[in-house]
């Protein structure tokens, strides 16, 4: 059975009323995706004389990996935190330490402003190093992924744009904890590693926590939020407009002011919309929203 890329292919709209795309755009992106993943399901062949071997678990994957030194990851111990620690020993045993910050559950956390149960790891390999060094100066992005697995870990992901417009992701924080604190003991633990880095534009999602650290640890600089993460935002707070007419007016108002490219018409739209909003009952709760997360927002 072949699973192919859910990005391949032309994007159509569904249903009698064909609506416009939405404005975050489409996952598909128009030509086919080589990926594919081919699947075979062992248990079709098993008959009553095959015996243990068609009935493979991920420990018997796990086990031969190990025996035959296999590379790539391989757990080294039952309990998932132990297997951690000695894959961290072995990094630096064999000079391979791409591990700039590690603080594992159990390592008494105070001189972090952690909890004992608190786990903290970042990652920065030698290549990642130098890109951050050398396209870091003009823009630093980051986005975090937020329960990864089991134990409801975060990932902080630190990237840099090249020449070419590619992200690059250049350190890897996982973190149990989503706070500030933790962002500081990030930042800080790239800032040992390779200097301070002195960046033209942070951008974040409109969360305060990643530009607080951001500036503690490195000095202020002009914060730009992800347009993604904005509009996101936005939608899911328009549910604070209870009347359906009115909804769709501000999500078209929206969109007009978001869009607005002349800083002088964009400053009059902004002020008339939120004006707007507060002035009427039925939109004013998203336009105190709105104005407490947008509209004051300080300059960076």
């Amino acid at each position: 059975m072949n699973y192919h890329c859910c990005r391949s292919g032309t994007y159509k709209p569904k249903g009698k009323d064909l609506n416009n795309l939405k404005s975050q755009g489409s996952a598909i992106i128009g030509i086919s995706c080589p990926a594919v993943i081919k699947v075979r399901d062992i248990r079709e062949e098993i008959t009553v004389d095959c015996g243990r071997k068609m009935l493979i678990e991920k420990k018997d994957i796990d086990n031969i990996k190990r025996y035959f030194n296999i590379n790539g990851y391989v757990k080294r111990h039952e309990v998932d935190a132990v297997s951690v620690k000695l894959w961290a020993q072995e990094m630096k045993n064999n000079g391979e330490n791409c591990i700039v910050f590690f603080k594992e559950q159990g390592q008494l956390g105070n001189d972090y402003c952690l909890k004992d149960e608190d786990f903290v790891l970042v990652i920065m390999t030698d290549f990642q190093k130098e890109m951050i060094t050398k396209y870091g100066k003009d823009k630093i992005c980051i986005d975090g992924t937020h329960r990864l697995n089991g134990y409801d870990f975060n990932l902080y992901s630190v990237l840099v744009v090249d020449e070419h417009k590619n992200g690059i992701p250049v350190t890897f924080c996982f973190s149990n904890r989503s706070s500030e604190d933790v962002f500081k003991i990030y930042f800080s633990a790239i800032k040992n590693t390779v200097g301070k880095i002195e960046t033209t534009t942070f951008m974040t999602d409109d969360a305060p926590a990643f530009y607080n650290a951001w500036s503690y640890v490195m000095g202020t600089v002009k914060n730009v939020l992800c347009a993604w993460h904005v509009t996101r935002n936005w939608h899911q707070n328009l549910n604070k407009i209870k009347n359906p007419e009115k909804r769709k007016i501000v999500n078209k108002a929206l969109k007009a002011v978001k869009d607005e490219l002349c800083l002088e018409t964009f400053s009059n739209l902004m002020k008339q919309f939120i004006e707007d909003l507060l002035n009427d009952p039925d939109t004013s709760e998203f336009g105190k929203y709105f104005q407490q997360n947008y509209a004051q927002r300080p300059e960076k």
